[in-house]
């Protein structure tokens, strides 16, 4: 029976499949029956209904003909690190994915898993791993965002109101309300803030004393007897004027000295020139010479000690002059006006006997005068050196006089509590008077436009100031602020806010227990 073609070649691919199969077997798969595939479903679905960490949508656990990868939280046909070969599939389809919630550089990114609750990387979700909050040289690349309340999640005073204490001044946290009306029905009000001259403070009681370091007690340099007073009590003088006269016999002396080593000097002169002449002639010896050179020099140091003294005493440079061309031992010394002022005490009588350190006169610069200030502790905080003020006494009505603050005490006194500090002022005319008592008013740095609010407006927290700002009809923003002067019921915002903010005027209490709000089951606000 003879063979067929046909039968011929069934029989070799047969037995190239038999030897194929022998020699090279497939790889074996494990299937999954439908029975273990329904339980590994609704384990999935049992533990998304109470996710301990699951970022696994709703939506998607239904999907029952994908599996889930535990151990990556993702689907199994999206697991890169399980199924690296699904990459270049995903690179090829990440412009229209057709199933997946992640954005394109999360998916072009198979290193790092995504976030599907929060919308970042796992690395980046500080509500999942509040761990990495330790960590932060590195920052978030993506702001996390209140679903709640429709703002940052940094910026929600309502979920974190902790955050307030950390607001530095013109900073501030997003107060969102449930709806549009909800300002209206609790009866929130805003406005601009005014916008006025800043004031000055008026409450710092000030008390007049002369200006020290222009007052000078008169005391003799030698003891003597008062031979004439040419200047009384309320007299102006000039610098260098001779207010009196005084006889003593130390300056009788002291020009005697001073002639004698006069005399000396020209005599040792004229022996240490003629010594020099016969040295260079090599008549005298060398000895000689160098005596009479030293001889010379002593006397010229004598002379200048002598007329030192005579300074000292007082004598200007033409009054000793007149001294020696006169040849005079008087014993007169006059005492003169160290500069110009007026005389507000005298002690001096002629005939008087007066020793070192007997006061003759007092003399002051009345164009100037100290202000003795007493600050209380809670105003230190404006007044620095160098701040203008301007000084008001009831004693002179209608007057201001205009000076700086020179000095601030660094300790407070123990008895009244106050700081004390000094002014100096101009006095035109003399009209302020040593021991007057006045208030002293500290004018602002800048004489710019300040912005005021109602004080009932401004909210404590944290014993800071706040303010609220109307940012859109549901939306405030609650406001760290440095508050200035209270004048009646308005007070000074230094910082803080601009003249073209609504500030929340009527209604900030309500505004500030919704920011607070999140913190009212702890039983206290922390006012």
């Amino acid at each position: 029976m003879k063979t067929s073609k046909y039968t011929i070649l069934t029989r070799i691919f047969v037995l190239g499949t038999l030897f194929l199969a022998l020699f090279f077997p497939l790889p074996k798969c494990e299937s999954v029956n439908a029975n273990e595939k329904r339980d590994d479903i609704s384990f999935v679905a049992t533990d998304v209904e109470t996710p301990i960490h699951d970022h696994q949508p709703a939506e998607e656990v239904q999907n029952s003909k994908r599996l889930w990868c535990n151990e990556h939280g993702v689907y199994e046909d999206e697991c890169f690190i399980c199924h690296p070969e699904l990459k270049s599939k995903v690179d090829t389809d990440v412009a229209t994915p057709i199933h997946d919630h992640r954005p394109a550089e999360a998916a072009q990114n198979s290193n790092r898993l995504w976030c599907n609750e929060h919308g970042v990387y796992e690395d980046e979700c500080f509500i999942c791993h509040p761990e990495l909050k330790s960590n932060t040289s590195e920052a978030p690349q993506t702001a996390l965002y209140c679903k709640e309340h429709r703002v940052l999640e940094h910026e929600c005073g309502i979920c974190h109101p902790e955050l307030a204490a950390l607001l530095k001044p013109g900073k501030g946290l997003k107060v969102r309300l449930e709806s549009t009306e909800s300002a209206v029905k609790a009866g929130v009000v805003t406005t601009f803030p005014d916008e006025d001259k800043a004031h000055a403070i008026h409450n710092i009681l000030c008390q007049v004393s002369y200006n020290m370091n222009y007052l000078a007690r008169i005391t003799p340099l030698s003891a003597g007897v008062i031979q004439r007073v040419l200047v009384d009590v309320g007299a102006s003088v000039s610098k260098d004027d001779v207010l009196i006269e005084i006889v003593s016999s130390e300056i009788a002396g002291a020009k005697v000295d001073y002639l004698t080593a006069l005399a000396n000097e020209s005599l040792k002169e004229l022996v240490y020139k003629r010594e020099k002449g016969l040295f260079e002639k090599k008549i005298t010896s060398q000895r000689e010479f160098q005596q009479a050179q030293a001889e010379y020099q002593v006397a010229k140091n004598t002379t200048n000690t002598k007329h030192q003294q005579l300074l000292n005493y007082g004598f200007t440079g033409a009054e000793i002059k007149e001294i020696v061309e006169t040849q005079s031992s008087s014993s007169i010394l006059p005492i003169r006006a160290p500069f110009s002022g007026t005389i507000i005490e005298r002690n001096a009588v002629i005939g008087e006997a007066v020793g070192l350190g007997d006061t003759l006169f007092s003399l002051a610069d009345l164009s100037t005068m100290w202000l003795e200030l007493s600050i209380p502790e809670n105003m230190l905080l404006y007044f620095k050196v160098g701040n203008a003020v301007e000084a008001s006494f009831d004693s002179i009505p209608g007057e201001k006089l205009h000076g700086d603050v020179i000095w601030l005490a660094s300790s407070i006194d123990e008895d009244s509590r106050m700081l004390k500090a000094r002014a100096i002022v101009q006095t035109p005319d003399f009209l302020l008077k040593h021991g007057m008592f006045g208030q002293v008013s500290l004018l602002p740095e800048q004489q710019n436009n300040v912005l005021h609010v109602p004080v009932e407006s401004i909210q404590r927290f944290n014993k800071k100031s706040f303010l609220f700002i109307k940012l859109l009809d549901d939306l405030y923003e609650i406001r760290r602020v440095v508050t200035g002067i209270r004048h009646d019921d308005q007070i000074e915002i230094i910082e803080g806010i601009s003249s073209d903010e609504k500030v929340v005027v009527v209604g900030s209490f309500t505004l500030k227990s919704e920011f607070l709000k999140s913190r009212l089951g702890e039983g206290c606000v922390h006012e």
